[in-house]
């Protein structure tokens, strides 16, 4: 059953940016129900917006003045790094292909696309383009590397489009947008006063100075998880693997290649944590490293691996009451192997994906997981943006908490 969330705190500061598309009008109705709803709004509108509505009907909807440009005034010459340090969310109704493709790219040519970059909370887009725009595989690419990022997205919805076809690309409607922006914003810091470490990535073990045996992870899942865990309050920590990403803000990186770097790393953070997510994706194997590289002109070479060490389980004698997330990537009998593996790594819940997939999971922007925890049915968490399960992840973590404490 669906349930309506609280109501956001009154005087939570909203950015409503409006880029330029027929849909720019609705935007307006947007802006009101923001304001009766206890909102304070600034309205930021590109140039393309300009060409569909007026600064003045934002500027009197919203009560302030409108912003357009970076180099506008000499006193705004800073105003989005000054907004960026006091908005609660960005909201972009209706968010075109264009301004999806500056977002994605990190593009900042305007005020909108360079508040985005100075902007360290949640972000909420409403699509609106004709249908064939939004099946196009270059917008669906950049709405997918939004949405690994932690960018949400409400719609867009089917019916009558600006150029008289029929189809998906209507914007979502102000109420719905105004709902998700609830949502958004009624959510509790849960996780505030926690420590949490995370790992992410895959780890790096040479053959030879040259070579190395390694795996398929993105270290998306991870980065996710951080993500997640920092907007909800927690104090996180996230060892990293050589992943490529972009370091998150507001996070601790540690870095690591080998699985005796991670092995030694959290030897050193996990006794004062709270909770530890193993995501990462530690080597089964390790071969024996040659001092010298391996060279084709010597022929046939055998290279020895040998089984690795099991980093999880290792820190068993170091528990003191931490919630630990295991993972398994498995391609078959994932409960079973799941349930098997819990047990052996001494985790309080596990995380289990379906390597055999190409629609999740490794080196994808979704994921679909099997959660298990002892004594519980498995909760299968659909196929969706990794920050989504991230957060499915973290309030099964929650509940593990808690039962741990339990009576």
């Amino acid at each position: 059953m669906k349930t309506t969330p609280a109501p956001a705190a009154p005087g939570m500061r909203i950015v409503l940016g409006v880029s330029g598309g027929i849909a720019a009008y609705k935007a307006a109705e947007l802006c009101r129900g923001l304001v009766q709803g206890g909102f304070e709004v600034q309205a930021v509108l590109t140039r393309g917006a300009r060409e569909f509505v007026s600064p003045l009907t934002f500027a009197v909807l919203s009560g302030r003045p409108v912003l357009t440009e970076v180099w506008g005034e000499a006193s705004a010459q800073v105003e989005h790094v000054r907004l960026a340090d006091r908005a609660d969310l960005l909201v972009v109704a209706p968010a075109t292909a264009h301004t999806i493709a500056k977002l994605a790219n990190g593009l900042a040519d305007d005020f909108l696309s360079t508040f985005y970059l100075s902007h360290r909370g949640p972000v909420l887009l409403a699509p609106a383009m004709e249908s064939a725009m939004w099946e196009q595989p270059a917008v669906r690419s950049n709405c997918e590397r939004l949405a690994a990022r932690g960018v949400r997205f409400v719609g867009p919805g089917s019916g009558f489009l600006a150029s008289g076809h029929e189809g998906v690309g209507r914007m979502a409607e102000p109420s719905e947008i105004l709902e998700a922006v609830r949502e958004i914003l009624s959510r509790k810091k849960d996780l505030a006063g926690l420590r949490l470490l995370v790992t992410a990535g895959p780890t790096r073990e040479p053959v030879d100075p040259v070579r190395f045996v390694s795996n398929r992870s993105s270290g998306r899942m991870g980065y996710a998880l951080a993500e997640a865990a920092r907007d909800r309050g927690a104090d996180v920590t996230l060892l990293s693997g050589p992943t490529g990403l972009p370091s998150p803000a507001g996070i601790r990186i540690v870095p690591f290649e080998t699985s005796d770097d991670l092995h030694a790393r959290l030897l050193e953070l996990f006794p004062d944590s709270d909770g530890l997510a193993m995501a990462a994706a530690v080597s089964d194997f390790v071969p024996e490293p040659r001092r010298k590289r391996l060279h084709r002109s010597e022929g046939d070479a055998t290279v020895r691996l040998a089984a690795g060490r099991d980093v999880l389980a290792s820190l068993r004698p170091l528990r003191r009451g931490q919630t630990v997330i295991a993972f398994a990537a498995e391609t078959e009998d994932l409960e079973a192997r799941g349930r098997r593996k819990m047990e052996e790594k001494g985790a309080d819940l596990i995380v289990v994906n379906d390597v055999g997939r190409t629609d999740a999971g490794f080196e994808s922007p979704d994921n679909e997981v099997l959660i298990l925890m002892p004594g519980e049915k498995p909760r299968t968490v659909s196929l969706r943006p990794k920050r989504e399960v991230a957060d499915a992840i973290w309030d099964a973590f929650i509940e593990a908490r808690v039962r741990a404490v339990a009576p």
